[in-house]
């Protein structure tokens, strides 16, 4: 155990030293919000100022939709970024110097792992922090303690996931150029894939149905309904309930599969099958490359 937690410890100070790669893990996250402040955010108000007048309810609302996109993606984006670190190691053979003490592979894959989650949480905690000063200071309320320590645990099973989800992509990556590519096209497809570019009721069926699928964009249903439960029903308190469900749907805080609404259930169904399931095909994929 020793070596483990010192592994994680030097795997976690490497990490924190390349100030660039800190960087560029947050690229895609300010994008977003560079897009949502350009025009994302009045696209939403617009779209529901057709069927009701805003109010600054309407306003913490859709911040609220977005700070939900935000912390799924700096989950899956601050693991990866960690991820690289093993794949530095396997180029310059540093891999091969922990070898030649008595550490065993296993031990060595398990320590950037936990580095991997260690990193995605702290991150996520410090963005969930800043995005609950952003909603207060905007108009928004603070979360309650249950409902703050809900999201925690939320955040840390969404930290898991994306740990598991990008250790898995990661073992198919044997340079920093790979690595690198695998990086921008995931930073890039992120955003779409969680359905915080573009609404998911405004893509077509093939497209939702891929979203669907994708078992990270679940922790952005739930992250949406813990954050927007209490603003949803200011803002439809006066409108038929059609309206609130139309919403919803359109705006991905329930997913409707062939005709079913998913419930908190069922998200939660898929991203624990989905880690145990990349746990298992991931062990399996490190013993066969390296026996």
């Amino acid at each position: 155990m020793e070596a483990l937690f010192s592994l994680v410890q030097r795997h976690n100070k490497v990490f924190r030293r390349d100030k660039t790669q800190v960087f560029f893990s947050l690229l895609s996250i300010i994008i977003v919000i560079i897009l949502y402040a350009v025009f994302l955010q009045k696209m939403q108000v617009d779209a529901i100022e057709q069927v009701m007048k805003a109010t600054p309810q309407l306003i913490t609302l859709v911040n609220e939709w977005l700070v939900a996109g935000l912390l799924s993606m700096i989950a899956v984006s601050t693991t990866l970024a960690a991820f690289g670190i093993m794949v530095r190691d396997y180029e310059s053979k540093a891999t091969a110097d922990f070898l030649t003490a008595p550490i065993s592979r296993a031990t060595i894959q398990f320590s950037h792992v936990l580095n991997a989650f260690f990193t995605g949480c702290i991150f996520s905690f410090l963005a969930l922090l800043g995005c609950e000063i952003f909603l207060v200071a905007t108009g928004g309320e603070w979360l309650s303690a249950g409902d703050f320590m809900q999201v925690v645990g939320l955040l840390m099973l969404s930290v898991l996931l994306a740990s598991v989800f990008n250790l898995f992509l990661t073992l198919f990556v044997q340079t920093q150029n790979a690595f690198s590519t695998l990086s921008t096209i995931v930073g890039t497809a992120l955003g779409f894939l969680c359905g915080v570019y573009v609404p998911i009721g405004a893509l077509p069926s093939f497209a939702q149905q891929l979203i669907m699928y994708f078992p990270i964009s679940h922790t952005t249903v739930l992250l949406r309904q813990y954050f927007m439960e209490h603003s949803l029903v200011k803002v439809f308190q006066n409108s038929p309930p059609s309206a609130l469900e139309a919403y919803q749907i359109q705006y991905g805080l329930h997913y409707q599969l062939y005709g079913t609404t998913l419930s908190t259930m069922a998200s939660f169904i898929v991203i624990v099958s989905t880690i145990i399931l990349l746990t298992l095909l991931s062990v399996l994929i490190y013993k066969r490359k390296h026996r």
